[in-house]
């Protein structure tokens, strides 16, 4: 009986696909409470998602296995970064209420 509760636990809470996407949506979800937020932090995931995968798709043959992850991890962030500061500059107000869930994208 035991072991099927662990069998149970492990599968439902600890290597559930589903519930790893669903925490990673917590800051796509805590700023959508307006659709203009809604918007603006799905343009600027939709931006570092398509523009790290380009950047990282070109270069990834020539990291060395050993720093692959690093780097990948350096260039996302960069993105990050130009959409944060992006977004100071030209949509203060959008910026100001999404506050700090944008630097959070790297962490999804």
């Amino acid at each position: 009986m035991e072991r099927l509760w662990f069998d149970f636990k492990k599968g439902f809470l600890l290597e559930n696909p589903l519930l790893i996407l669903l925490i990673g949506l917590c800051s796509a979800l805590a700023v959508s409470t307006k659709a203009e937020n809604a918007i603006f932090m799905g343009a600027g995931v939709t931006f570092v998602l398509v523009f790290s995968n380009l950047f990282i798709s070109l270069i990834r043959l020539f990291t060395p296995d050993q720093v692959r992850i690093p780097i990948f991890i350096v260039v996302i962030a960069s993105f990050v970064t130009i959409v944060d500061l992006t977004m100071r500059a030209y949509f203060p107000a959008a910026y100001e209420r999404l506050g700090v869930w944008i630097p959070l994208i790297v962490v999804n």
